[in-house]
């Protein structure tokens, strides 16, 4: 990269960041473009020189979230142990991401709200949850060693069964008045799964 790449690169890193607090603290539709200038340090012509609307912003930002999503798992796949260990391996990598950013499951809940106005932040989930079901199944259908075949229709049905599982537990967790731990929980859930897999094969 350029010199003037890596400053836009790092100017936008800063303005997603200001826009996630933004929008965790006051809600997408009751913020404005002005709460994201002040917060991000920047004048308002830099932050519309990258987003010309607020819109663009939240679109931006959920491709930005999600990519670090996808990268994280993508390194569970490719990590070299057991399927099972990598199932666990998914379930700390979500707790302790919201542990560390608790902001971050209400601020995906409101943008996740918005794919019903927003197209493309539709397609971006969409298009996301479809991949990070398909590596569960790849991982449930490896249960029986890593030779295993490829994922059939149980394998897949069993993956999404596991990421309703951790959306309903975030959720759960987000919306909680006494707190609890969040990967215990779901590792206590996901086990229960596990074992019937195991009892019936996950193909």
């Amino acid at each position: 990269m350029t010199v003037d790449a890596d400053r836009a690169v790092a100017r936008k890193a800063q303005i997603f960041e200001a826009a996630a607090a933004v929008f965790a603290r006051l809600g997408y539709h009751h913020a404005r473009m002005d709460d994201v200038v002040r917060a991000a340090g920047v004048s308002k012509g830099g932050l519309y020189w990258y987003f010309r609307s607020k819109e663009e912003l939240a679109t931006g930002l959920v491709h930005q979230m999600l990519a670090h999503e996808a990268e994280a798992m993508r390194a569970v796949m490719t990590a070299g142990a057991p399927a099972a260990d990598r199932l666990r391996m998914v379930v700390r990598a979500f707790a302790r991401e919201l542990a560390q950013n608790p902001d971050r499951a209400p601020l995906a809940l409101e943008l996740l709200a918005l794919g019903r106005t927003i197209p493309e932040i539709r397609t971006c989930f969409d298009a996301h949850h479809e991949q990070f079901v398909e590596h569960l199944a790849v991982l449930l259908a490896q249960l029986g060693g890593p030779d295993s075949p490829a994922p059939g229709p149980r394998a897949r049905t069993a993956a999404l069964a596991v990421a309703a599982m951790i959306d309903g537990m975030v959720l759960r967790w987000t919306l909680a008045r006494s707190p609890f731990d969040l990967e215990d929980a779901l590792w206590a859930a996901v086990q229960v799964l596990l074992r019937g897999l195991r009892e019936t094969g996950p193909r």
